[in-house]
C-alpha cells in the first residue's frame, strides 16, 4: 500500500513545507519566466496539506479520496516591464485513487485521478499542480508604471520630401 492509499483509506492528514531546491521543475519554469532574484528564489516556501477524505461514489464504484491544499507566494516578474510581480497562490484539489479512471470520474471536472499504487511522491504531486497553475504570461493588470506609454516626436517623412522639392 502506497502512502497516498494509506492516507486516503485511513483518512489521515499530512502537511509540510517544501523549498525550491526540492522542486527542480518549478525552479526551471521560474527561470524560464525570467525570475532571476536569487534571494527571492531562496526564500520561496510552498506549504501543503494532504488529507484523506471519505470514499466517494463514481457511478457504482466507491473510490478513496484525497484533498490537497497548496499555498505559496511565487516571485514572478512582469513580462512587460520586468518589475517584480509576486503572486500568491492558494490552491485546492481533490483526487480519486483508482487503477484506471471510471467514466463518471472523467466527467467530473472538480476531481482529478491518481493511479492507485503509483510511486508518486508528495513533492512531485505538489510540483505538478504548481506548474499547471503558473500563468502563461505574467503582467500587471493596469499599465506598467515604469513603462513609457508615449512615443517621442518623429518628423513626418513627407515633410522632408517636400523640403527637397522646395529646394530645387
Amino acid at each position: 500500500m502506497t502512502r497516498f492509499d494509506e492516507l486516503a483509506q485511513q483518512q489521515k492528514k499530512t502537511e509540510g513545507e517544501l523549498t525550491l531546491s526540492s522542486l527542480p521543475r518549478l525552479q526551471e519554469a521560474l527561470h524560464a519566466l525570467g525570475v532571476t532574484d536569487a534571494a527571492a528564489l531562496a526564500a520561496l516556501r510552498v506549504r501543503y496539506q494532504l488529507q484523506g477524505l471519505p470514499p466517494r461514489f463514481f457511478s457504482e464504484t466507491a473510490l478513496p479520496m484525497l484533498a490537497l491544499n497548496v499555498q505559496s507566494a511565487l516571485p514572478l516578474v512582469c513580462q512587460r516591464c520586468f518589475a517584480p510581480l509576486p503572486q500568491a497562490l492558494d490552491l485546492q484539489f481533490e483526487f480519486a485513487l483508482s487503477n484506471e479512471p471510471p467514466e463518471a470520474l472523467l466527467e467530473d471536472e472538480h476531481v482529478d485521478w491518481l493511479e492507485e499504487g503509483s510511486e508518486t511522491t508528495v513533492e512531485s504531486l505538489v510540483e505538478d499542480e504548481l506548474l499547471m497553475a503558473l500563468p502563461i504570461a505574467v503582467m500587471h493588470e493596469q499599465a506598467c508604471v515604469s513603462l513609457q506609454q508615449t512615443a517621442g516626436e518623429k518628423p513626418n517623412p513627407f515633410a522632408a520630401l517636400k523640403q527637397l522639392k522646395l529646394d530645387k
